[in-house]
């Protein structure tokens, strides 16, 4: 069954302050999954579902958008439409009306990766509404549903039970959307949010569409740790064909040098002698992981260079980073332009065991994972012999001396 959608409309406007440090100097829907912008997922999966138009509604730093997406990609026309100040979703929603006209459409966050089977069940329904199970259901919108429709929405409720259904922020609306968004006072803060049309959209039958798996949410910058990890545990399978290459070797890899499980290796990169890659693993174009390095469950982006005696396990590695002789680090996302130096070490493991907490926006936030190392921005110099605590963050740009001993977050 083909889509009833051929029109989207994709948030990507916002400002993302709680994944910083990653998120300082470029827009979260650019942030690489697996070597590739979210965006770009988002909008694969959109072709293969049918779709032919997107409009990105644009804001903080658009034209690093325009440049990375251009005006057409993976076949689809693409339009801008900018939102000057951040007024909510739903005045989001409305900069995009000249180019949707009359017909039904998707509206999709531009920030969160959904998989394409999931984007293809949404867009068969018109009004509908994607929702997932989640394991902190009260961080979102709570979806109450019977017999396949939604029935209520509760914002971020106190008491919920884990694994209850939340709204992923997808839906299809018919065009009559726009007349009943200008409709809605704004709320105190100057906002419309697109939530606050639900009541007409239940009464025209708003469809609730489950995916179990085909979300995940990127509202942490430990979140491109997990997206990452969700993308490459499907690797090979269809559900991810468009958006993933083919685990081969295209690269130059070192007789001695030892490659295991799924992995790509770009056709400019280079493995030096005695390197070992365990997959899942990926290294970007132009990048060279230097002689007796491992580089674990990681992936490394485009021209990265990586010294030699390097260890890098479950990590997730942005482009053009540079990193020293004998570095170690676990469960960490190093941003574009990164520079580490020779024997830093990024601790993951609390020695209790208990789950890694970071702060966010003043807030102390459970991570809900057992390791988590550190989160570096775009630009930042890691000095020699650094020591990088659980779940510490860097600022993009900021310059750690060298043998410093970070506990806590850098700004």
């Amino acid at each position: 069954m083909g889509a009833m959608v051929r029109k989207a409309v994709l948030l990507t406007a916002g400002l993302s302050t709680r994944t910083y440090p990653l998120t300082i100097r470029k827009p979260k829907p650019l942030l690489k999954l697996a070597n590739a912008p979210n965006l770009a997922h988002l909008l694969r999966g959109l072709a293969k579902a049918g779709v032919q138009e997107v409009v990105l509604v644009v804001g903080f730093e658009k034209e690093q958008v325009e440049r990375t997406i251009g005006r057409k990609f993976a076949g689809v026309t693409i339009h801008y439409a900018i939102q000057e100040q951040p007024l909510g979703t739903g005045h989001a929603v409305l900069q995009a009306e000249p180019f949707i006209g009359t017909e039904p459409f998707a509206v999709l966050n531009g920030d969160d990766l959904l998989l394409p089977d999931a984007l293809a069940a949404c867009l068969q329904q018109v009004p509908a509404l994607l929702v997932a199970p989640h394991h902190q259901p009260q961080r979102f919108g709570v979806v109450e549903v019977a017999d396949g429709f939604v029935r209520a929405v509760r914002e971020k409720p106190k008491e919920v039970t884990a694994g209850a259904l939340v709204s992923t922020g997808a839906w299809t609306l018919p065009s009559e959307a726009f007349a009943w968004l200008k409709a809605v006072p704004p709320a105190e803060d100057g906002e419309i949010r697109l939530p606050d049309i639900t009541p007409q959209l239940m009464r025209h039958g708003l469809r609730a569409v489950v995916t179990e798996d085909g979300w995940v949410p990127i509202t942490y910058p430990w979140d491109v740790l997990i997206a990452t990890k969700h993308l490459l545990s499907l690797w090979g399978k269809e559900r991810v064909a468009e958006l993933l290459p083919s685990p081969q070797v295209l690269g130059v890899v070192h007789p001695t040098a030892e490659v295991h499980g799924d992995v790509f290796i770009a056709k400019t990169a280079r493995v030096e002698a005695g390197a070992k890659i365990v997959g899942p693993a990926m290294i970007g174009e132009g990048s060279l992981i230097g002689s007796n390095s491992d580089i674990v469950r990681t992936v490394i982006g485009d021209d990265c260079q990586i010294g030699s005696g390097a260890h890098l396990e479950d990590c997730v590695v942005m482009d053009k980073v540079k990193m020293g002789d004998d570095a170690e680090l676990m469960w960490s996302v190093l941003g574009d332009g990164v520079i580490v130096g020779n024997q830093v070490r990024a601790f993951a493991k609390l020695p209790s065991g208990i789950t890694v907490r970071s702060v966010v926006k003043g807030q102390l936030v459970d991570t809900g994972m057992e390791q988590l190392g550190c989160i570096v921005g775009d630009g930042a110099h890691i000095g020699d012999g650094c020591v990088l605590y659980p779940g510490v963050k860097v600022w993009a740009g900021r310059t750690l001396l060298p043998r410093t001993e970070v506990l806590e977050d850098v700004r």
